[in-house]
């Protein structure tokens, strides 16, 4: 026989919370706030308003602009390829290679 307290013993008498909860007309919500869909909004919304001391504890520095644009940014400006120049034939094929 299994040990007082054990897994199997109290797995036979839990029951799941709706059986318990029947009968409790707000089941656990509260009858004032009651239990809606999103009540603070979904996601990030209120980081500036009703979320905004979250925000500003957790996560300083999220809203704003930081550090100055630069309009015409060329990303390429520094890239130039290697090419070792004993392995450059090996990139031409066997026909130009014939050719020169």
């Amino acid at each position: 026989m299994a040990a007082r307290g054990s897994a199997r013993n109290t797995r036979l008498n839990k029951k799941p919370k709706k059986t318990k909860l029947r009968g409790n007309v707000s089941h656990g919500h509260g009858r004032i706030g009651k239990h809606r869909k999103h009540p603070g909004g979904r996601g990030n919304a209120g980081g500036l308003h009703h979320h905004r001391t979250l925000f500003d504890k957790y996560h300083p520095g999220y809203f704003g602009k930081v550090g100055q644009r630069e309009f015409h940014k060329l990303k390429n400006r520094r890239w130039c390829p290697s090419v070792n120049l004993d392995r450059l034939w090996s990139l031409l094929s066997q026909r130009t290679q014939a050719k020169y």
